[in-house]
């Protein structure tokens, strides 16, 4: 029993020693795992404010892009309203020059057709 008293007692330390580098190592592994958790927290708050900035970013070249096509719209039709015009006033400018003797002669023609086309 003496001899197993010893035993014991020679095993204590290197039990202790055992544990504690085990709590040792439980420890840093704590504290890594903090540091893994700090960090991961920091790279999704700089990856919110990324998107965040991103999204501004976005939605300001979208309004400016929506000017943009408005501007190009209002010009494009005020373009095509001046060709309208244009043209109108050319047909206009064009049966001006008609003499009135035709005119007659045309509406006479009308007039008969309509008449003809009635009985």
């Amino acid at each position: 029993m003496a001899r197993h008293l010893r035993r014991r007692r020679l095993e204590a330390p290197s039990e202790q020693s055992d544990l504690t580098r085990l709590l040792a190592a439980e420890a840093r592994l704590e504290q890594m795992l903090q540091s893994a958790r700090d960090e991961a927290a920091r790279l999704v708050t700089e990856a919110q404010a990324a998107a965040r900035a991103r999204d501004d970013t976005l939605g300001g070249e979208l309004e400016q892009a929506g000017r943009r096509l408005e501007t190009e719209i209002v010009a494009e039709r005020e373009r095509r309203v001046r060709e309208i015009e244009e043209a109108g006033l050319r047909e206009v400018e064009r049966l001006e020059h008609v003499a009135p003797e035709q005119i007659a002669e045309l509406a006479r023609y009308v007039v008969d057709r309509v008449i003809e086309g009635g009985s």
